[in-house]
């Protein structure tokens, strides 16, 4: 059984279309879902600490017992946590790689985008 984890947005629009995607792109049996408003704002500013730590602590759940074998972070049109433009929501998708990069050196890390279609697309 392989798993894989998406840190997406709450929004429920995004959480399906997100799924198919990553179970294709990492060939995952299930997702395990670390959900935020506006998770890709969150991790690329670090502001709150207390929400980035929480993020953290669900996505090491999913590393550590379920051997994740890749991470997304994700933004999506018409967020209401991140309610920026695409082109700097793709900022931030990138700032939270890097960071989750570093938090996680032996787990795939990847950004996603999903647009006004519902469509996913990797932006990194």
């Amino acid at each position: 059984v392989r798993f894989c984890t998406a840190i997406n947005c709450m929004d429920g629009r995004v959480q399906l279309p997100v799924i198919q995607y990553l179970q294709k792109r990492f060939n995952a049996d299930f997702v395990d879902s670390v959900t935020e408003a506006g998770p890709n704002l969150v991790l690329s500013e670090g502001r709150n600490n207390n929400l980035v730590q929480s993020i953290l602590s669900r996505v090491n759940i999913s590393v550590e017992h379920h051997d994740s074998v890749g991470i997304a972070v994700v933004g999506h049109h018409d967020c209401a946590g991140c309610p920026a433009p695409q082109d700097e929501q793709v900022v931030h998708i990138q700032n939270a790689f890097w960071f989750l990069r570093q938090q996680y050196e032996n787990v795939e890390v990847t950004g996603l985008w999903v647009d006004s279609c519902w469509d996913v697309h990797e932006v990194i």
